[in-house]
Parts: structure tokens; C-alpha cells; sequence
């Protein structure tokens, strides 16, 4: 056995996977392994190429290995959490988030997604105490205000929800997603104005933005621009947005009315 040219395999594999060449990346690892079974590296570089294949059955069981091998490591607790929620698992994406932040109570990112976690699970307190918690210890953490943005809209909190969606934008200027929502919620004030703005920027920063197109239409409609709202809806359809169809009946009508 010759851990030198074990090195050189995860060497490898970790130059794969900074080129995006995840099966290689997996293979170079595998080759460390036979040659090291006990370095918790290889199966952490395996496991995190694993899952951006997004094979995380195998993900997950190589983070396994690393914790049997280390249980204080918190990345892998964390990275074991991400792989546990992608699967749909999201007791134990909870339960592993947890370990990481008892580890590190400073890990903010842990907290973000545990409080993701909870939002799926329709729990709202403990999804914004989590959510406050991240942005406490990251005051940059821009996914974390968009997300606490959605569980303040949610709920009706209309003026709380703009805040955290607009700090989200001043940390990152082009977060479309943050701009399609903020924009939802200007509709739902009946601030027209503001709401063709966030969702034409939206649009702009991400042309692809399905969500972006579907509720501009909403817009258009209300607004009687009704051409504008079809061919919106239109191009929402186009991105494989599931369009309510009762909407598109009355927009179709509508437009066929007004041509």
C-alpha cells in the first residue's frame, strides 16, 4: 500500500472536482480509497462529487464513512444534512443540521437551511427563529432575508416581507427570484407601480425566470393590459410553468375581447 499515490488520487479528485468533472472526480477518489480506506478525505471529496451527480443515496453513504471515521466533523454533517433534504428526508436533514450547529453554534448557514427545513414542514416559528438566527450571526446572508421574506408573506406580515426581500436585493443586486416576490407582494397591496418594476427587473437579471412571467401576467391582467398579460402567460407556459388554467381561459378571453 502506498499512501503517497494515495495522495496523488485525491489530489486528483479534488482537481476534478474544482473543473466541474464530477465522474472523474469520483473515480480519482475511489482509487484513494482502495488505496486508504481510512482517509475521511477521499470520502468526503466522493461523497460531495457524489452529490453534485446528484446521486445522494451514495452521497450520503460516503458522508457516513467520514463521520464513523470523525464524528466531529461538521462540514459533513452539514453536507449529509443538504443530501437527507434533496431526498425528501427532511427529519434527518433536521436532525443533522442540528449536530452541526451544536458543533459550531456559529455555523450560519446550518441554520438557514434547517429553518428551509422547517418552512417545508409548515412549522413557522421555529422557520423564522432559525432564519433571524443565520442573519444574526450573517448580516450578508442574502438567501436567508429572501427566505425569511417568503414566511413573513406567508403569514400576511406584507411590510416585514418587503424589508427582508429588499435587503436581500441590496446585498445582491441581481437576485431575481427577491425581485419576483417583492414584486408579488406589491401586487398584493395594490402597488401596481412597484410591482412592474420587481418584475421587469426580475425578468431582466434572469430572462428565464418562469414565476417572473406568470405573475407580471397577473399584473398585466389587473392593470386591463391584457395583450401583455397573454403574452406573458404565454412565454410562462414556455418555461414550464404550471399555469393556473382557469387563468388562462379568462386572460385568453380577455384578450380576444380587446383585439
Amino acid at each position: 500500500m502506498s499512501p503517497n499515490l494515495a495522495d496523488v488520487y485525491y489530489d486528483q479528485g479534488l482537481s476534478f472536482e474544482k473543473q466541474g468533472k464530477f465522474t472523474e472526480a469520483v473515480s480519482a477518489f475511489t482509487q484513494a480509497i482502495k488505496l486508504n480506506p481510512n482517509d475521511a478525505g477521499a470520502y468526503q471529496g466522493r461523497g460531495n462529487a457524489y452529490a453534485q451527480e446528484g446521486k445522494f443515496i451514495s452521497a450520503i453513504s460516503d458522508y457516513n464513512k467520514v463521520i464513523e471515521l470523525n464524528s466531529q466533523d461538521v462540514g459533513t454533517y452539514y453536507n449529509r444534512g443538504l443530501a437527507w433534504g434533496s431526498q425528501g428526508n427532511f427529519s434527518q436533514a433536521a436532525l443533522d443540521f442540528s449536530q452541526a450547529i451544536k458543533i459550531d453554534p456559529g455555523f450560519a448557514d446550518a441554520y438557514h437551511n434547517r429553518g428551509l427545513i422547517w418552512e417545508k414542514q409548515g412549522d413557522w416559528a421555529r422557520a423564522m427563529a432559525d432564519l433571524t438566527k443565520a442573519i444574526d450571526i450573517n448580516p450578508t446572508l442574502a438567501d436567508a432575508y429572501y427566505n425569511r421574506g417568503i414566511g413573513y408573506d406567508k403569514q400576511g406580515n406584507f411590510s416585514y416581507a418587503i424589508a427582508d426581500f429588499t435587503k436581500a436585493i441590496e446585498i445582491n443586486p441581481k437576485f431575481a427570484e427577491a425581485y419576483t416576490n417583492r414584486g408579488s407582494v406589491y401586487i398584493e397591496q395594490g402597488n401596481f407601480s412597484d410591482a412592474r418594476f420587481d418584475l421587469t427587473m426580475a425578468i431582466e437579471v434572469n430572462p428565464n425566470l418562469a414565476q417572473a412571467y406568470n405573475n407580471r401576467a397577473i399584473l398585466y391582467y389587473q392593470l386591463k393590459e391584457y395583450k401583455k398579460a397573454w403574452t406573458d402567460l404565454h412565454k410562462a407556459g414556455e418555461l414550464g410553468y404550471a399555469v393556473d388554467p382557469g387563468f388562462i381561459s379568462v386572460v385568453k378571453e380577455a384578450h380576444k375581447s380587446n383585439e
